[in-house]
């Protein structure tokens, strides 16, 4: 009997097994930019720039584009990534130059390397939250917020796929840090992020506001870095 030699991929078929992640911020009026906006944002992009996007086959070929973990609308990120897969080998420096040359205000592209974690790796999220609290100084804010973060016990009404859900938010809230930040208060925290439990700032003030009747004159989001569950950084 004769055997058979397997055929192996040639070097395109293999390269296309491996995708790309490219690491981007997103800020200042960009922050305004949905995620499904963003998504198109970036085929655009990729088209104008000339990277050689792997398109899915079928009846209703697309770019083959996910975002490991989505922004809420209205926050900064210093930590966004994409992933896709190239026809062709691409130098992750000229794929970095050649979308920030047409990627709109706010968006920057800041690396490319294919991935080392994958998307159900993410555990949790850093953000930095600056706000005012209406008529109440710095100093006043703080010790209202860590009034209401010492308390035993601190729940919210999470929205999910079944409905509304009361959950503990105490017990994820991890390296809580408030701190004056010129007429601001900076609070800076770690939270749950990723496909088992994802929860954001916006719903740790909501409870804050709805528990003390404190309402918040300015705010602002940000997303500084996103850890693995052994708490390596995911970029």
């Amino acid at each position: 009997m004769f055997r058979l030699r397997r055929q192996l991929p040639d070097r395109k078929e293999l390269f296309l097994m491996e995708p790309m992640r490219v690491f981007y911020q997103k800020t200042g009026t960009a922050k305004y930019i949905s995620h499904l906006d963003i998504n198109r944002c970036f085929q655009r992009a990729m088209k104008r720039a000339g990277i050689p996007l792997w398109f899915t086959e079928g009846f209703n070929p697309h770019a083959y584009l996910t975002f490991p973990l989505p922004l809420a609308l209205g926050y900064e990120s210093m930590c966004e990534c994409v992933d896709f897969r190239l026809m062709r080998e691409m130098d992750p420096v000229e794929i970095v130059s050649r979308l920030n040359s047409v990627l709109p205000m706010g968006l920057n592209a800041y690396a490319a390397a294919p991935p080392v974690y994958k998307a159900a790796d993410i555990a949790l999220a850093a953000y930095e939250v600056r706000l005012v609290l209406a008529d109440t100084d710095p100093k006043q804010a703080i010790r209202i917020l860590e009034a209401f973060f010492a308390q035993p016990e601190i729940t919210a009404m999470k929205r999910t796929q079944k409905g509304e859900k009361e959950i503990s938010l105490k017990q994820y809230l991890h390296d809580l840090k408030i701190r004056p930040d010129g007429d601001e208060v900076l609070l800076t925290v770690k939270l749950p992020a990723g496909n088992e439990l994802n929860i954001n700032p916006t719903l740790v003030l909501d409870a804050f506001g709805q528990q003390t009747g404190m309402l918040i004159d300015q705010l602002a989001v940000k997303k500084t870095a996103v850890f693995t569950k052994d708490e390596k950084n995911f970029a």
